[in-house]
């Protein structure tokens, strides 16, 4: 993972919020956990996961945070932002802001990216 200049940047914005959803029933997933943006929680550990994401997604990805489920929130260096967890990777938006929308309003179908081996992907 090479220096993530607008990693870096977000955190330093908006890293220590917790935002609830407005709205739990998105169109085909329950949004019931806060978006949270954690420099801290962010960096611990992910190292090997953001590697994981990286090898099957392609690009260079900085956590920011946890969300569904405690998935690992992670920001390409180009502004992709996509969860990670439990052998599932999802799309959340081709910018942050996109990605925030639907971590609070579930206003649009998630994406499954990628399953392991062995899952189905969920959702469907």
């Amino acid at each position: 993972m090479a220096t993530h200049e607008r990693g870096h940047a977000l955190l330093a914005a908006v890293g220590g919020l917790s935002i609830d959803p407005t709205n739990r029933v998105g169109p085909n997933f329950h949004n019931d956990e806060p978006f949270n943006l954690d420099p801290l929680a962010a960096g611990s550990g992910q190292r090997a996961l953001a590697v994981e994401v990286e090898t099957v997604l392609g690009g260079d990805y900085f956590p920011i945070g946890e969300w569904l489920s405690y998935s690992s929130v992670f920001l390409e260096s180009r502004g992709r932002v996509v969860a990670a967890g439990m052998g599932w990777m999802w799309e959340l938006g081709p910018t942050f802001e996109e990605s925030l929308e639907l971590a609070v309003c579930a206003n649009r179908p998630l994406v499954c990216l990628h399953s392991d081996p062995g899952l189905e992907p969920w959702p469907s």
